[in-house]
């Protein structure tokens, strides 16, 4: 269901003509609904119901802030990948415990900027990555809350260049090899090992 719609030969998002839009702003544009938005996003979250959840935005897939403002609205969560992807979520309304930080090479000043901010979760990608934020986490006197993203060896039958999931690509640690990793995230003082993070790839069907 979307709320894109023709009234007399005439393309309206919503109750908006958008011939007014490309007349006030000119072209291109991108024209959102929010009760498109709100829609499948109410319709997505209900599935789940019943069980204890947060659906969280993907903010490298859309980070107009007027687009994260409607989904904090319906009560969305925001996945981010960098500080200033975190910055927009928590400018847009996204509570910083509903803010999951994932993402490859992230920084020592990215990390204390999240711990700072109250961050709900840090996604970890490797042991590297696990010694640095429990360093961070000393130097600011926090616990980090930490899920360790690991690679299930799944093909997810999609292309393979967005495919993330499969044992020779170069994301997360290694299914054998998670015991051994959340004992040591376990082990180090200023971490809180809370959960498993798995993404095996994009455009999934």
């Amino acid at each position: 269901m979307h709320h894109f719609h023709y009234k007399n030969d005439e393309l309206f998002c919503e109750d908006v003509p958008v011939r007014g839009v490309v007349e006030e702003w000119g072209t291109p544009c991108y024209i959102y609904s929010h009760r498109t938005l709100s829609h499948h996003f109410d319709t997505f979250n209900a599935a789940f119901e019943g069980h204890p959840h947060l659906v969280c935005f993907s903010v490298k897939a859309n980070s107009n802030i007027a687009v994260l403002k409607c989904l904090a609205q319906s009560g969305a969560g925001a996945d981010v990948v960098s500080a200033g992807e975190l910055a927009r979520a928590l400018h847009a309304g996204i509570p910083a415990k509903r803010i999951v930080f994932s993402g490859v090479g992230k920084t020592a000043d990215e990390l204390a900027f999240a711990l700072r901010q109250g961050i709900g979760m840090i996604n970890v990608e490797s042991i590297p990555e696990l010694h640095l934020l429990n360093q961070v986490a000393q130097d600011c006197q926090m616990t980090a809350p930490v899920s360790i993203r690991i690679n299930p060896d799944v093909d997810a039958q999609t292309h393979a260049k967005i495919a993330t999931g499969k044992k020779e690509t170069k994301f997360g640690i290694n299914i054998d090899q998670a015991p051994a990793v959340f004992a040591l995230g376990q082990s180090l003082p200023h971490l809180a090992m809370i959960g498993v993070d798995m993404h095996i790839g994009s455009q999934l069907t």
